[in-house]
């Protein structure tokens, strides 16, 4: 379901946020800033979120998907969270699934993906 209006996260929306920022990396804090006081909005079926960032500190990462979660689905195919952040601010928050039909639920255990300051910045 797509929404127009900006809203406060779910707790299940927080919880994979707190999720992506588990993890140090290039950006980490000012990301986790951002995050603590955004309000979102559902951009398509899977879940994904465009994010509104009420505090602008801008972060300083390396890449434009500072990092990523993965783990396969209930069917075994990955699933994939990815933080999207543009100019030092986050974007959205990306998920989607590697094959295509639905996502038959978010997995709890999941591995990350963290760029290397040799990974290039696209």
């Amino acid at each position: 379901m797509v929404t127009l209006d900006y809203r406060e996260p779910s707790l299940h929306e927080r919880a994979l946020m707190d999720l992506l920022t588990a993890p140090d990396f290039p950006g980490a804090g000012e990301i986790r800033e951002q995050l603590r006081s955004c309000n979102v909005r559902q951009i398509d079926a899977e879940g994904s979120l465009g994010l509104q960032i009420q505090n602008p500190v801008r972060a300083s990462v390396i890449a434009r998907v500072p990092v990523e979660l993965s783990a396969p689905d209930t069917d075994g195919v990955d699933v994939h969270v990815l933080l999207h952040v543009v100019n030092g601010i986050c974007q959205e928050i990306e998920i989607y699934k590697d094959a295509p039909g639905p996502i038959g639920k978010l997995p709890e255990r999941w591995r990350y993906f963290v760029p290397s300051s040799n990974w290039p910045n696209v």
